[in-house]
């Protein structure tokens, strides 16, 4: 399969709206300004490529939608050009690689190795912490840690001085992530799901995203 353009729009904008959350055809349509029908014929297309899949709601109940529209498996479409090497390649990527992209992503192209050093070190200690975010509503984007452990606090402060790049790494407790905003905080790990519990979260209490 040609990805370059079969993921080309209107289906890429309907994969972003239904990686958000689950949607109807009627739902899509709307917020692509388009008719039921045209976007129940993409999603079927979607649907054979194994990209997405369909769930029933259960029960109909007045005002919702029967069925609902969601990624099937998370992939990365790679494409790499550079002196010496290109490539294209379809991923099946795992939660460690969503974690790494989601810091590829940052504008500051400096901030990647350094944040995934950190990253890879608090890996090693996940049973001492409840969530890892990239604060991005500052000038320069920070760590932020959910971990009341001193000790581990003392051996990141201590790693991440030996960077050549100065990367901030705050520690909170659980309780001290209601002052930030869903919008500015962007999740590395969150078996929790504090972040949809936020104020301006996807859906506040939903853990099931």
């Amino acid at each position: 399969m040609d990805f370059d353009s079969f993921l080309a729009s209107p289906r890429w904008e309907i994969l972003q709206i239904i990686a958000k959350n689950p949607s109807s055809p009627v739902e899509i349509a709307k917020k692509l300004n388009t008719t039921v029908s045209y976007i129940s014929q993409q999603l079927k297309l979607l649907d054979a490529a194994g990209i997405v899949k369909k769930q029933r709601t259960g029960a109909v109940e007045k005002g919702k939608p029967r069925i609902l529209f969601s990624i099937f498996k998370d992939i990365l479409y790679l494409t790499a050009l550079s002196k010496g090497f290109s490539g294209k390649k379809l991923l099946y990527i795992t939660e460690h690689h969503k974690s790494i992209l989601k810091i590829w992503m940052l504008e500051d192209a400096s901030l990647h190795y350094p944040m995934e050093k950190i990253f890879w070190k608090l890996e090693e200690n996940l049973q001492e912490l409840e969530g890892i975010f990239i604060e991005t509503s500052a000038n320069n984007s920070r760590l932020i840690i959910i971990s009341d452990s001193k000790k581990l606090k003392l051996r990141i402060d201590a790693f991440a001085k030996k960077l050549e790049k100065k990367i901030e790494c705050s520690f909170i407790s659980k309780s001290q992530v209601k002052k930030f905003s869903s919008d500015s905080l962007v999740s590395l790990h969150d078996p929790n799901h504090l972040l949809n519990r936020l104020k301006g979260g996807h859906e506040a209490g939903n853990e099931n995203d």
